[in-house]
């Protein structure tokens, strides 16, 4: 029995970036309110400058993301530990 194969349309660039921001930037919301039950202090201790050195990564890449927007070209690689 022949099955009529025909390939998906392919979506276009406008519809692959709406649809990858939405999943993406959905993930990065639940990553962010995660991080804020670390600020539980029945389960966790932990110092004011441990507290400003999280939102400070967290800024900074904000301020990255920001500029790769207004420079698309540009590639900034970086990481995180207390």
């Amino acid at each position: 029995m022949a099955t009529d194969k025909t390939p998906a349309p392919e979506k276009s660039k406008a519809e692959k970036f709406k649809t990858l921001a939405e999943t993406r930037t959905g993930k990065a919301l639940s990553a962010i309110a995660v991080i804020g039950g670390l600020a539980s202090t029945t389960n966790y201790e932990y110092t004011p400058e441990q507290v400003e050195k999280i939102i400070g990564a967290l800024t900074a890449e904000i301020g990255v993301l920001q500029n790769r927007f207004a420079n698309p070209k540009a590639v900034v690689k970086g990481g995180f530990s207390l």
